[in-house]
């Protein structure tokens, strides 16, 4: 099968060495246990080499990740509250939460262009590519946050796990390269009180939702869950296409790793450990206050409402 995925030489010297200053390639850019190839049997035959390759693949994918999620939702999201009439405190709260979002997206974007220059140089993401079109459907809703409130608890979500991930990050840090770990303390500084500002954004937003538009946002909340936060689909599979092109002995079986990355969307045990009462807690915790939200365990296998105090 052929990959078209361009050669991403991660330790090569080029004219851009000065972007690179400081990273060092011998180490794991992330925890082991947050990549997804790591749970499936391939991962098991990979050389030492060949899953510190992934891994740091699998790393500028997880970087892309957060700027993605903080600027397709954020700046729309945040800005729109921004331009209502809520306590003063929240707003203040609302304005820092961008410019630290702001900063992080930048903090990513260097860190990718330090490790790959010859990929980001232009480009802000690679390994995620959005489909126009869907691209176009999620800047109009977050620019209407009121008729799509589900937004704000897929903020709430992400951030919360992201503060979880922070402090899988700092556990390890012994064993990862050190900017990395930095970016990820950074990052945490600031999720706790991002945190904090999406609860209180939720407490003035979903009350006063109409019964009928929670449930419907609830369903909407679940499909995005299920098709983009499930399962490893177009963005992992890209990572393991830019490992082939490192490894063309692996070539062969790039058909297997597709099928093994796909069928971890039906892996009780891998769903479970993307979402559950170690990772995000307090979102559950919210989630059983409203009775609509007990759909989610059909996607959502760590959660089990009433059972999360």
């Amino acid at each position: 099968m052929q990959v078209e995925i361009p050669y991403i030489n991660l330790a090569s010297n080029d004219t851009d060495e000065h972007f690179r200053t400081g990273i060092d390639f011998s180490r794991w850019f992330m925890p082991e246990e947050l990549t997804p190839l790591y749970y499936t049997p391939v991962y098991k035959g990979f050389s030492e080499l060949q899953r510190l390759r992934y891994n740091q693949l699998n790393a500028l994918y997880f970087n892309e990740q957060i700027m993605f999620f903080e600027k397709a939702l954020a700046r729309n999201v945040l800005g729109y509250f921004l331009t209502k009439p809520l306590p003063e405190e929240l707003q203040s709260g609302l304005r820092q939460f961008i410019t630290e979002e702001e900063r992080h997206s930048a903090m990513y974007l260097r860190l990718n262009r330090q490790c790959a220059p010859e990929i980001y140089a232009r480009n802000d993401f690679y390994f995620i590519q959005v489909w126009p079109m869907a691209g176009g459907i999620l800047n109009a809703i977050s620019k209407q946050p009121e008729w799509f409130p589900f937004l704000l608890w897929l903020m709430h979500l992400q951030e919360e796990r992201a503060t979880f991930f922070g402090r899988v990050f700092l556990k390890c840090a012994d064993s990862l390269e050190a900017h990395f770990v930095a970016a990820q303390r950074k990052h945490l500084s600031d999720e706790i009180g991002h945190v904090r500002w999406d609860e209180a954004l939720l407490d003035e937003v979903w009350p006063k939702t109409r019964p009928a538009l929670r449930r419907f946002n609830v369903k909407l909340f679940g499909w995005m869950i299920n098709e983009y936060f499930s399962t490893p689909k177009r963005s992992a599979l890209r990572v393991v296409a830019a490992l082939i092109e490192e490894f063309p002995p692996l070539r062969p079986q790039y058909p297997e790793f597709c099928l093994q990355l796909r069928e971890l969307g039906n892996n009780p045990a891998y769903r479970q450990s993307l979402y559950c009462q170690e990772n995000v807690r307090d979102t559950f915790k919210r989630f059983d206050a409203w009775p609509e939200f007990a759909l989610l365990t059909q996607v959502m296998p760590g959660y089990v409402p009433g059972g999360n105090g």
